[in-house]
Formats: C-alpha cells, sequence, structure tokens
C-alpha cells in the first residue's frame, strides 16, 4: 500500500501494511513521512523507505 494523508484537525500520513490492511497514522501531529517511517521502523514495520510502500506491519512482517 501506500501512506496516504488524512485530516485529523491537521494533516497527518497513515502507513498501511499491504498484508493486513493495519494502519499506523501521525496521531494528532504533523509528521514528516521519514518521521512516520522512522517509528514505523521502531515499531516492527518492514518494506521500503518510501511511501509507495509495500509496507508491513509487525504481524506480518
Amino acid at each position: 500500500m501506500t501512506a496516504i494523508p488524512v485530516e485529523h484537525g491537521v494533516v497527518a500520513l497513515l502507513l498501511i501494511c499491504d498484508d493486513c490492511g493495519r494502519g499506523l497514522d501521525g496521531g494528532a501531529v504533523r509528521e514528516e513521512w521519514i518521521v512516520l517511517w522512522h517509528r514505523a521502523v521502531v515499531e516492527g514495520w518492514t518494506g521500503r523507505d518510501r511511501a509507495i510502500g509495500p509496507h508491513r506491519c509487525r504481524s506480518c512482517a
């Protein structure tokens, strides 16, 4: 999948797992892609370091 912009009062990013569809979002803060990706890797996500994917959550990695 990809990282897509979503509205939560401010623009944030949502990272979506290509296998199960689980999402990881930037929360209420406006995160740049590289900040969200770094947090995802720390939480066990795998994949390309580009917003276009593919990406897999910890459970699917």
